[in-house]
């Protein structure tokens, strides 16, 4: 069962907050044998919770869903124009990509577009995400490119801020340097948040990332999905990265994975991104909402059914035989080494209405 472990800031606390729920549990043949308990906070037009699961306000860290505000300084300062970025490599600042010679070679000509180098970054590396998922392996040192780093087109748009602003590149990370304070900023105002309540830790890349509620993630999703801001800059950059990420949905994700697959169900209308650690962030047009949601005990199995479940419940999806690319998402099965299904995972939560 799901015990109740939440350190609750004066945001997290309300009076729609339930505690922790249940909301998948995995079964071997017809035997339960797991529950993941999950968070979710859906935001309407006028920014108001309608719907929950668990604690809204949930306290989280955000770790890569938070990369399209990542990329607003950049955007917002000119920077696309200034060093010619196409949409395609405007798309990748937002990704956490899966590492394939595309998404190699579009992180490259961020770099040099910027007058910085692969040596610049500072990600590291690992397996690429495509191998881990076609369970390939490295053979021409893929694992030790940080090129391939699912980071890396977050990172090239970090060093070209860096060159936009004139700041050492080799700083671009230091989270009291001019280029992570101005993301900092960008991400406070997106999620209209109080950047004094943003203190930084070390993500998984080694960039800043920062903690926030998760109905705040919510918003700055509906937020982004419709073009809004407090200024004409940031309205512009994300109408500019909108069309980036609609035009060249896997240079924010890959094949086999769940971004793709949402942005591929819902052509222009959706924005989406996900985080590690069981986190997802989807803002749509039509209906004018926000979704955060985050599996707490951080294993993701689970999470592609959550995220299909609520968009049933929400009335976005009517017909799932409508939406190829989520079907999968349903019960998912689960195998065994000899490919033999042994299970599934059930999707098994009401959300609960605010009135």
């Amino acid at each position: 069962m799901c015990s109740q472990r939440v350190e609750y800031s004066a945001d997290s606390v309300s009076a729609t907050a339930s505690g922790l729920e249940i909301a998948a549990r995995v079964y071997r043949g017809p035997h339960l044998e797991a529950e993941h308990c999950a968070a979710v906070a859906v935001v309407d037009a006028s920014g108001r919770i309608t719907h929950h699961l668990g604690d809204p306000r949930l306290v989280t860290m955000m770790r890569s869903s938070i990369k399209p505000f990542q990329a607003l300084p950049f955007v917002m300062r000119g920077g696309p124009d200034k060093f010619g970025f196409s949409n395609k490599q405007l798309a990748i600042l937002c990704g956490s990509h899966s590492g394939t010679d595309e998404h190699l070679e579009t992180a490259l000509a961020n770099l040099k577009a910027a007058g910085n180098a692969p040596a610049d970054l500072d990600c590291g590396a690992h397996v690429p995400m495509f191998m881990q998922l076609n369970g390939t392996f490295p053979t021409k040192g893929e694992d030790k490119d940080p090129l391939r780093h699912n980071c890396s087109g977050k990172h090239s748009g970090f060093l070209a801020l860096a060159k936009l602003l004139g700041e050492p590149t080799g700083d671009y990370l230091n989270p009291k340097g001019r280029t992570q304070q101005l993301v900092k900023q960008a991400l406070a105002d997106a999620c209209e948040y109080d950047s004094d309540k943003l203190i930084p830790a070390i993500d998984g890349c080694s960039a800043p990332n920062y903690p926030l509620p998760l109905w705040r993630l919510a918003l700055g999703f509906r937020k982004f999905a419709n073009a809004e801001g407090n200024t004409e800059e940031m309205r512009s950059a994300f109408r500019r990265l909108k069309a980036a990420i609609t035009e060249h949905p896997h240079m924010v994700s890959g094949e086999k994975r769940l971004d793709l697959n949402l942005m591929r169900s819902f052509v222009g209308n959706i924005v989406c991104k996900g985080g590690a650690e069981s986190l997802q962030a989807i803002g749509f047009s039509e209906p004018k909402i926000g979704i955060a949601i985050k599996v707490l005990d951080g294993n993701s199995r689970a999470l592609g059914a959550i995220v299909v479940e609520v968009l049933r419940q929400l009335g976005v999806i009517s017909d799932i035989e409508k939406y190829p690319h989520l079907r999968s998402y349903v019960k998912p099965e689960i195998r065994n080494a000899h490919d033999r299904v042994t299970g599934y995972i059930g999707a098994e939560f009401r959300l609960r209405k605010v009135e």
